[in-house]
């Protein structure tokens, strides 16, 4: 009784309780695709044996932090896919037919999508720990990052412009790509040439692993380059939040 009245079913958590049970429905298919968790496993075995050879146990965290980021990034991104392709056969226009609103529906997706994948990176997450310098702020401040790491992905799906949800699914595939290899995420930034280095900052994906390895002591804790990615990640923000709002559909 005492929690009906803490909680009373007003509109507020009618509205979560609408959107966890499309979280919950949409995260069964991902508990089912354990095929993709051994793909993911595979590359980033892969990833660690060729940076050990390279450069020792020194950048196994990085290796770690790069799978933490590739697998919430690359599979949270896709939501925006399923969205359009539960309105191309009609599964959308049902849900919504009930007191369900489209935001409930689509942030229900976008959850649905980061509750087996976190559970995917759970292992990274505990290696990370076990190879870097944690302090006490750590456990905190990374599920923060995360938490960003999952709404720009989430973000960056829906900005990416199709009429045609069959063409939405490869464009996102190779902007999760681009996004999750091209920028010094498995490695350390030092390594590339001086000249290079700035332009690491356009991508949202290496903003945040950053913050993650500074956060985890993997690198040292610099105000300037935190101060820079911070910047970098909420301008980013705000460009993908522009182009979504100005997307042609």
């Amino acid at each position: 009784m005492w929690l009906k009245r803490c909680f009373p079913e007003d509109g507020k958590m009618m509205s979560l309780k609408r959107t966890l049970g499309i979280a919950l429905f949409i995260s069964k298919r991902g508990f089912r695709a354990w095929v993709s968790y051994i793909s993911s496993l595979l590359g980033t075995v892969w990833f660690l044996v060729i940076f050990y050879v390279l450069g020792g146990i020194k950048l196994v965290p990085h290796v770690l932090v790069g799978a933490v980021v590739a697998s919430i990034f690359g599979s949270c991104i896709v939501s925006s896919t399923y969205d359009a392709y539960y309105k191309a056969i009609g599964l959308k226009d049902l849900f919504l037919a009930s007191p369900l609103s489209s935001i409930e529906f689509r942030f229900g997706i976008a959850l649905g999508y980061l509750i087996p994948t976190f559970i995917q990176a759970t292992p990274y997450l505990i290696l990370l720990f076990i190879f870097s310098k944690p302090s006490i702020y750590s456990v905190p401040l990374m599920a923060l990052l995360i938490i960003v790491l999952w709404l720009i992905a989430v973000l960056t799906g829906y900005m990416i412009p199709s009429t045609d949800f069959m063409s939405l699914g490869p464009r996102i595939s190779l902007v999760s790509k681009i996004l999750t290899i091209t920028p010094p995420i498995y490695y350390p930034l030092d390594i590339l040439p001086m000249y290079v280095r700035p332009l690491a900052y356009i991508a949202p994906t290496f903003n945040i692993s950053e913050l993650m390895k500074t956060v985890l002591g993997i690198v040292p804790a610099q105000a300037d380059h935190v101060l820079k990615c911070t910047i970098s990640l909420l301008v980013e923000t705000i460009i993908i939040l522009y182009l979504i709002y100005n997307k042609k559909e």
